[in-house]
């Protein structure tokens, strides 16, 4: 049977099967809660309020990513259609819409829109307690609390008592979050405790009178928030003690102890339908995006871009390797070297093969862990465990059962770490040590900036035995170890404990390789768990990584190379790469080369060696991603964090496979200028691609280029602090690095970023600063224009400059929105400004009058300048053009993330480039808005 047939078919039937057996509804829960008919003052109508919704939608929907799958949200639909049979006859169109989120919750939007999490399906243990949920966010929207609230807020904040059409919903709601960021007095809103407990009283009612087990939403609820059942009493509210989630479960307890005799069900029957559907919304298989573009041409990236990989390992029987880059997990057959097959696995942690080797797991950020089978070659079993505590890193065991969590836990003034570890198939902590470790200052400094980094960081030293048996973790004395078989802890003796105070590895499963910080003498191999000291080792390596068989180690801590391999014995490294993943099995290395093909060879070279090279399929690309064009649309660069190239647009054949580049920008005639990163011992440098009718040439620049200097479209910009309180920008030619014109600031270096259209550097000053103060000074519009300011403190005064002469073309004042940070998604085209804030929106002003025009959701990717349209990204797959007076010209939905976008024939045409390697360009008609 066709795994396509069982993904979507299966549970189809299942659930008409199910829908079939339905009893019909109870009568003895009398009639609905009179909270859903309240006479609160409301301007909008039904219609009005799907609008409303709407925008809502447009604006959160980016951060949380609808799940397009039909065997998923028609098991919601069906749910949501049962519950409002027996609530009051609306117009309003419910959606239950399921999104993908580490978090366990369901939220709602006026108009119908009803959001649950995976995180939140996959800890519901039957259908009445997703439910109870649904009823929930029903009750918030039955009672219009969004529209009462928006209507009192328009009220309040902007005088406004009346809307009309969509478009002028979309604006009063959009002027309306400005007004609410600058608000001193907000209410709670749909979170008030009033709020909540009308929605309650809708969810008890409703789940009962559709014949669900009411019961079922207080044990959901004490579940999920980790109340245990402790609700409190009139002596602990009387002392304040009581927590609110414990009040708000025994308000719900005597909503459902009030329910008539006989309203709903009194147990929850076995639902094949539900633990079937349950089981796909586990799986986190992203399903297939739909398009619909129509384009007039379109080519793929030939060969496709590859990304580093971050994890190559080796089974522990040598029959396969793993590798993992950002998006994918591929494995490999060892003899014959062939790839097998390639699963998706985005945000997912360092996976690894079970003790067996018969399968792969691997665990991401949010705890969803996923075990796939090598011979079915599919996903057998996932889990979504709960955790009460945020891990700021978590480990799972190759067995798939037990993930470690270290949580950061604030005791003001201390901060400690915790460590818990819990069972996956259900989340129950079988171990905890409160206290582990008392983090150091650099540790501290190092998560924060772990928190941004694209790549998972591991932040506390662990290692795992080469059987996967065993895990040491921890710093210092305060290493633990685990036997995983039975989940208990080992002793870790002698001077493994008391003299390893850095990084290790195991070597092996009965022995480990540790370092002593700052006293390399007292580093060495040591036996497991007795913790003696078999051989000095005298490495001071910042990290350590494990090898899958033999008597080496890795570390990335080595000059001119991203990772190297030493031999224990040795003690000395024997072999480098400037990939950053290798391994070893039975004297066999693996590890990436500069094109990203995966190599295979003997580490002991000998006359019968052979070099084996295998190619990995197609992975979708990451959001870390830098691209240019020449002006002409023909060739198109592309860089991820390590690999780049140069691709023909219209044919999508790749031209020339490069390093990764910082920035890079097309000369007039279509020779590439590129920054590319420091490689091994290839220092950061600027070189010339040219593209004739033979090979590509490269030619570095003639001139060292300075530490201070980047690359922007078009120039050299080169930041020289002067003092503490100046900085000169000193602008170079890039093709023989001469002045063209130079300028200083007071106060430090400006946040700076480019425009979109070309050839244009934009400034952004806080008006605090001493040079904004200058020049408001020097120019009375300025400071006309900021005396007209409110709130000084979001105000910005924002400089464009031409990057050949250092004119500057537009100088204004501007108040920008309080989610506005730093000074990236500023763009100029034509007289107007567009400026993308941090909540999803980008606004548009006026450069002549310096008022806003309007409001977009979404940000810019694509302007045009002789069009003067604008291509915005929402969502993950979502462009929309617009013209220059705000109105929707196109939408094309991409199918899959949207990477990069270009205007071509004066905005008549848009290319379209995508995670999945495609170039699509298509013909822009008037009112395409799919």
């Amino acid at each position: 049977m066709s795994r396509i047939f069982y993904r979507f078919c299966i549970p189809f039937l299942l659930l008409l099967l199910h829908l079939f057996a339905q009893a019909e509804p109870p009568a003895a829960c009398g009639a609905p809660p009179t909270v859903l008919l309240s006479s609160q003052p409301n301007i909008f109508n039904e219609q009005q309020e799907q609008w409303l919704g709407d925008a809502m939608a447009d604006m959160v929907e980016r951060d949380n990513t609808p799940v397009q799958d039909a065997a998923e949200n028609e098991y919601l639909d069906h749910i949501a259609k049962r519950l409002l049979d027996v609530l009051p006859p609306t117009k309003i169109r419910f959606r239950v819409i399921l999104v993908d989120s580490p978090e366990v919750n369901g939220f709602s939007l006026a108009g119908g829109r009803v959001y649950l999490t995976r995180k939140l399906v996959a800890n519901a243990r039957s259908e009445d307690e997703v439910a109870s949920v649904i009823a929930h966010e029903m009750g918030h929207i039955l009672s219009h609390q969004f529209a009462i609230e928006t209507t009192a807020d328009l009220k309040r904040l902007l005088n406004v008592t009346s809307v009309t059409d969509k478009a002028d919903i979309y604006a009063k709601f959009q002027h309306l979050i400005d007004a609410s960021l600058k608000d001193k007095h907000p209410g709670q809103g749909g979170d008030s405790d009033d709020k909540q407990n009308e929605a309650d009283l809708v969810a008890v009612y409703a789940t009962a009178a559709a014949g669900y087990r009411p019961q079922a939403y207080a044990e959901f609820w004490d579940r999920m928030f980790f109340v245990k059942g402790k609700v409190g009493g009139p002596l602990s509210d009387f002392f304040g003690v009581t927590k609110p989630e414990s009040k708000r479960l025994r308000a719900i307890q005597k909503l459902v102890a009030a329910l008539p005799p006989g309203c709903g069900a009194s147990d929850s029957n076995d639902n094949p339908a539900f633990e079937e559907w349950r089981s796909l919304v586990i799986a986190n298989q992203p399903g297939t995006l739909t398009t619909d573009i129509k384009p007039i041409s379109q080519s793929v990236l030939t060969p496709p871009l590859r990304m580093d990989l971050e994890q190559l390992r080796f089974s522990r029987d040598g029959r396969y390797i793993l590798a993992q880059d950002e998006t994918s997990i591929f494995v490999l057959n060892r003899e014959p070297y062939y790839p097998i097959f390639r699963f998706d696995a985005e945000n997912a942690l360092p996976a690894e093969f079970s003790p067996d080797s018969k399968h792969v797991v691997f665990l991401t950020r949010g705890l969803h862990t996923e075990e796939w089978s090598i011979a079915d070659q599919k996903l057998v079993t996932s889990h979504e465990p709960l955790s009460q505590h945020d891990c700021i890193q978590s480990k799972l065991s190759p067995d798939g059962r037990t993930i470690f969590c270290i949580a950061l836990r604030e005791d003001d003034p201390y901060v400690y770490l915790d460590l818990f570890v819990l069972n996956v198939a259900d989340g129950s902590v079988i171990f905890q040590k409160k206290g582990f470790f008392e983090p150091t200052f650099n540790f501290l400094v190092q998560l924060a900036i772990s928190a941004y980094s694209p790549v998972p960081t591991e932040l506390m030293y662990s290692s795992l035995s080469s059987d996967g048996n065993f895990l040491l973790i921890g710093p210092s004395e305060s290493k633990l170890a685990f036997d995983l078989r039975n989940r208990t802890l080992v002793p870790v003796k002698g001077d493994l404990k008391h003299d390893v105070t850095g990084a290790y590895a195991f070597i092996g499963s009965d022995k480990v390789l540790g370092v002593a910080s700052g006293v390399p003498d007292r580093s060495g191999l040591f036996s497991f768990p007795e913790g003696r000291r078999l051989q000095a080792a005298p490495f001071e390596l910042a990290d350590l990584e494990s090898v899958t068989d033999g008597n080496y180690v890795l570390s990335h801590d080595v000059k001119d190379y991203a990772i190297g391999l030493a031999d224990v014995s040795q003690s000395q490294f024997i072999a480098a790469s400037k990939a950053p993943a290798m391994d070893v099995w039975n004297g066999v290395v693996v590890n990436e080369t500069v094109d990203g093909a995966v190599l295979m060879r003997k580490i002991v070279k000998t006359e019968n060696s052979v070099t084996q090279s295998a190619t990995l399929a197609l992975s979708p690309l990451g959001g870390a991603v830098r691209t240019a064009l020449s002006d002409d649309g023909r060739l198109l660069a592309i860089s991820t964090r390590t690999r780049g190239g140069i691709w023909d647009a219209n044919t999508g054949q790749r031209l020339v496979l490069t390093h990764s580049f910082n920035s890079a920008f097309f000369a007039p005639d279509d020779s590439l200028y590129a920054e590319f990163a420091k490689f091994g011992n290839t220092d950061r440098a600027i070189a010339k691609l040219s593209f004739g009718s033979g090979p590509a040439q490269a030619k570095a620049m003639n001139y060292k280029e300075e530490d201070d200097t980047r690359l922007t479209f078009g120039m050299l910009q080169q930041w020289k602090h002067i003092d503490r309180k100046h900085t000169e920008l000193i602008v170079h030619k890039v093709d023989d690095n001469s002045v063209l014109w130079s300028r200083t600031f007071e106060g430090g270096e400006p946040a700076h970023t480019y425009n979109l259209v070309p050839g244009e550097t934009i400034l952004s000053f806080p008006l605090k600063t001493d040079f904004a103060r200058n020049r408001m000074n020097e120019i009375s519009q300025l400071g006309a224009e900021a005396a007209g300011l409110k709130e000084k403190d979001s105000g910005r005064l924002i400089q464009v400059l031409d990057n050949s002469t250092g004119k500057i073309l537009h100088e204004l004042v501007l108040l920008v929105p309080q989610t506005y940070t730093g000074v990236g998604g500023v763009n100029v085209v034509g007289n107007q400004l567009y400026l993308s804030s941090g909540d999803n929106r980008t606004m548009v002003y006026d450069l002549g009058t310096r008022t806003q025009l309007r409001q977009l959701f979404g940000y810019v990717i694509a302007v045009d300048p002789t069009s003067n349209r604008v291509c915005t990204v929402n969502r993950r797959d979502e462009a929309v053009v617009y013209d220059a007076e705000g109105h929707q010209v196109a939408s094309y939905h991409t199918g899959a993330p949207l990477r990069f976008a270009h205007f071509e024939q004066s905005g008549g045409r848009l290319m379209l480039f995508t995670a999945d390697q495609k170039i699509r360009v298509v013909q822009i008609e008037a009112g395409a808005t799919n």
